[in-house]
C-alpha cells in the first residue's frame, strides 16, 4: 500500500503577508481534494519517504518570518511522518485499504497587537469519503521573526489564570485526574513562563501545549464513558492521536486533548477568561473577580494552613505566590482594621482561591463583650469584605481570638468558629526552622495548622512548609474545603478544631497570641 501525504496551505492571506496572487483551477473543473488552489508550489518543503510524499506550505512574507515559519513547518512536517510513514503503525483495515490516505494543510494567519502574527495550520485527512480536521499554529514577531512566547503574551495576572484553569481541568478528566496532583505535575503547570510558551491563538481561543514532566504517563485503558457528554481516557487519546488538535465548532469552554506520541497534553480556553491579560489580543475585563476553579480529591490526605492577624502588605503575597505555585490554597483570617488598610491585599487573596476568614473586627477577647459590641466583632468583617468585593465574596467562617470561646460567643455567632490542631507558635518563637520543623515532624491527615502572616518569620516559614507538605503528598486546601471533603459539619456557633472526623470537634490546648 502506497501512502500519499501532502500538506498544502489554502487560506487568502492578510494584508501583511504578501503572497502571489492564487492560481486556481479552471471554472470547468472540480479541484482535486490535494490540488493547491492558493499557494504555488514553489512555496513548500518537499521530501519523500519510502511511500509517503509530503508537501508542507508555509508563510514566505515579509521576509523577516521566512526562516522561523521554514523551521516550523519542518517541526510540523517531522511530527505527520513520525505519525504517518511508517505502514506497521497503521491499523489492519488502514494496510488493507488500497485507496491512499490523503492529508493537505491550511495555515491561515491573523494580525495581533505588538507586531505578531499568529499562524494556523488546518490538516485536513481524507479516509475514504470522510474528512477529519486538525490544527496546529504558532506565533511569530513580524520584525524579528522569532517565536512568541508567555513572557510576551501574557502579563502574571493571566500567567495565574491559565495555570489555575489549567490545573482544574486535568483534575476534571478521568485519565489525568491522578496526574494534576503529583508533585512533578504540579511544578510543570505553576504559574510560569516557560510552562505555557508553546501556544497558539484561532478562533478567539488559547490552545497551549504542555509535555509532561520525564517519566510520567498517561492511561490509555479502556474507561467507562462518563456523562454529559465527556471523554473518556480512550477518547481523549483518540481526539488527537496525531498530536494535533481536532476541530470542534460547538466547543465553548475548556477542552484537554492527550497526544500519545509526543506524550503531550493540549488544551484550549477562550481568551475572555483572561480579559486584558493576553496582551496580544485582550478582552474587555469584567468588573467581577476572577476566583479560579478548585478541585479536592477526598481520597488524598490534605491539610489546612490558616494565617491569622492579616492581611500584610508583604508576607500575605509571599504566601499567595508559593501557594499558587504549588496550586495550594489557605484560609485567611483577617483582621478588619488590616482589612481596610490593604484591600488589594484582600482581592490578591480572592483571586488566588484562599479563603478569607473573620478574625474580629479589632482583635479582641470576645469572652467579655456581649450586645452590640459583640455582634459588631462578629459581623463587621463580613460587611467589608462584602463592600470590598461587590459582594462576590462572603466570610463563612471565623476564628475568636486567643482561641476564646464562651456560651454567649456561640449563641451570638452566626458562622462556625474555627479553632486549630496544631499550634506551630510562631508568634511567640518567631523562628522559621522551628515552625518549619515542628509542622513537618507532627502534621497528620486533616490538621488545621495555626500560622500568623503578619510576621516576616512565618511568611519564610510558610514559602518553605507548603512545598515540603505538597512533596509529601498533602493538598493545601481551606477549611471549608477540608471539612466538605471529610464530610463534616459545619454549623453556626460550632467549635471546629480539625477535618480528622474522630478528634474534628474535640477540645484542644488554646494558645494562641
Amino acid at each position: 500500500m502506497k501512502i500519499l501525504l501532502i500538506l498544502v496551505g489554502l487560506s487568502a492571506p492578510l494584508s501583511v503577508l504578501l503572497f502571489p496572487f492564487p492560481q486556481r483551477a479552471p471554472k470547468n473543473k472540480q479541484p482535486d481534494f490535494l490540488e493547491a488552489e492558493d499557494r504555488q508550489l514553489d512555496q513548500t518543503l518537499h521530501e519523500k519517504q519510502n511511500a509517503v510524499e509530503i508537501v508542507v506550505f508555509y508563510p514566505q512574507e515579509p521576509q523577516t518570518i521566512q526562516s522561523a515559519a521554514k523551521k516550523q513547518a519542518e517541526q510540523l512536517m517531522n511530527t505527520l511522518t513520525a505519525e504517518y510513514v511508517q505502514p506497521s503503525e497503521l491499523s489492519a483495515a488502514r494496510q488493507e485499504d488500497p485507496d491512499p490516505l490523503l492529508i493537505k494543510a491550511d495555515y491561515h494567519t491573523e494580525a495581533l497587537a505588538q507586531n505578531t502574527v499568529s499562524v494556523v495550520y488546518l490538516i485536513q485527512k481524507k479516509v475514504g469519503d470522510h474528512i477529519e480536521e486538525e490544527r496546529w499554529g504558532y506565533l511569530l514577531d513580524q520584525q524579528t521573526g522569532a517565536l512568541v512566547g508567555a513572557d510576551r503574551a501574557f502579563d502574571q495576572t493571566g500567567l495565574n489564570r491559565i495555570s489555575a484553569l489549567f490545573r482544574d481541568a486535568m483534575k476534571n478528566q478521568e485519565a489525568t485526574h491522578s496526574l494534576a496532583y503529583s508533585l512533578p505535575m504540579i511544578e510543570a503547570t505553576s504559574p510560569i513562563p516557560e510552562n505555557f510558551s508553546q501556544f497558539y491563538y484561532a478562533d478567539d481561543r488559547l490552545t497551549f501545549f504542555l509535555k509532561l514532566p520525564e517519566g510520567m504517563a498517561i492511561s490509555t485503558e479502556t474507561e467507562e464513558p462518563k456523562e454529559d457528554g465527556q471523554a473518556s481516557g480512550d477518547e481523549m487519546q483518540d481526539s488527537s492521536d496525531n498530536g494535533i488538535e481536532r476541530t470542534n465548532p460547538a466547543m465553548s469552554g475548556q477542552e484537554m486533548f492527550f497526544q500519545e506520541s509526543q506524550n503531550q497534553l493540549r488544551w484550549s480556553v477562550n481568551r475572555t477568561q483572561l480579559g486584558s491579560h493576553f496582551l496580544l489580543k485582550p478582552a474587555e475585563d469584567r468588573e467581577d473577580l476572577f476566583i479560579p476553579p478548585r478541585t479536592i480529591d477526598p481520597d488524598q490526605p490534605m491539610v489546612a494552613l490558616t494565617f491569622d492577624d492579616g492581611p500584610h502588605p508583604k508576607n500575605t503575597p509571599r504566601i499567595l505566590e508559593t501557594l499558587r505555585t504549588y496550586d495550594g490554597a489557605s484560609t485567611f483570617f483577617m483582621v478588619g482594621t488590616n482589612v481596610e488598610r490593604y484591600p488589594d491585599v484582600v482581592r490578591q487573596v480572592a483571586e488566588s482561591g484562599s479563603e478569607i476568614a473573620s478574625h474580629t473586627y479589632d482583635h479582641p477577647n470576645l469572652t467579655k463583650l456581649s450586645g452590640d459590641r459583640l455582634n459588631y466583632q462578629l459581623s463587621r468583617v463580613n460587611e467589608l469584605i462584602g463592600e470590598l468585593t461587590d459582594q462576590q465574596v462572603s466570610v463563612k467562617t471565623l476564628r475568636p481570638p486567643y482561641g476564646a470561646v464562651s456560651e454567649q460567643v456561640r449563641e451570638a455567632a452566626d458562622t462556625p468558629l474555627i479553632l486549630w490542631s496544631m499550634d506551630t507558635l510562631d508568634w511567640k518563637t518567631r523562628d522559621a526552622q522551628k515552625t518549619i520543623s515542628y509542622v513537618l515532624e507532627q502534621v497528620e491527615d486533616g490538621d488545621i495548622i495555626l500560622m500568623h502572616d503578619i510576621h516576616a518569620e512565618s511568611a519564610d516559614a510558610a514559602v518553605a512548609i507548603i512545598p515540603q507538605l505538597t512533596a509529601m503528598g498533602y493538598q493545601l486546601v481551606t477549611v471549608q474545603e477540608l471539612m466538605q471533603a471529610k464530610g463534616l459539619e459545619m454549623l453556626p456557633g460550632q467549635k471546629i478544631f480539625s477535618g480528622n472526623p474522630d478528634t474534628y470537634g474535640s477540645s484542644v490546648m488554646l494558645t494562641d497570641q
